[in-house]
């Protein structure tokens, strides 16, 4: 059984974000991370994995977005980060949430830019899903 989260700070802005201003503006408290892994091997799909430390929601939204704005890479046409705060071995399981990026998704006639991302591991009871297009 995991321990339960240190009380954490008040997020710097609206949490779960509505837009890409307060998802950018939750960035300030985001914690430090290291990359463990990165795979372009998927054609126009990239795979990040990084680590940090067991964080509530709001932070490990705030670290992935962070961490896909120092790795973003405008070659591929999805970017996806995971994180995580233990070493898994599978590259299909993350543990500190997932932030999926498609950089070009139709919608009827319009292109668009799109944000999943997902808290925890995706499963749990707890987890969120926000979804963000610009």
């Amino acid at each position: 059984m995991e321990k339960p989260l240190p009380p954490a700070p008040e997020p710097p802005a609206p949490f779960p974000p509505h837009t890409l201003a307060q998802l950018k503006k939750l960035e300030e408290g985001a914690l430090d991370y290291k990359v463990l892994h990165e795979d372009d091997g998927y054609g126009q799909k990239k795979v990040i994995r990084i680590l940090f430390q067991h964080c509530v929601q709001w932070q490990q939204i705030a670290t992935l977005s962070k961490a896909f704005r120092e790795l973003d890479d405008k070659k591929f046409e999805t970017i996806v980060i995971q994180g995580v705060y233990n070493q898994e071995r599978n590259v299909y399981e993350y543990t500190n949430g997932q932030l999926i990026f498609d950089r070009n998704v139709r919608l009827g006639s319009q292109t668009q830019r799109r944000f999943q991302l997902e808290t925890d591991n995706g499963y749990s009871m707890e987890a969120l899903r926000i979804v963000l297009s610009e």
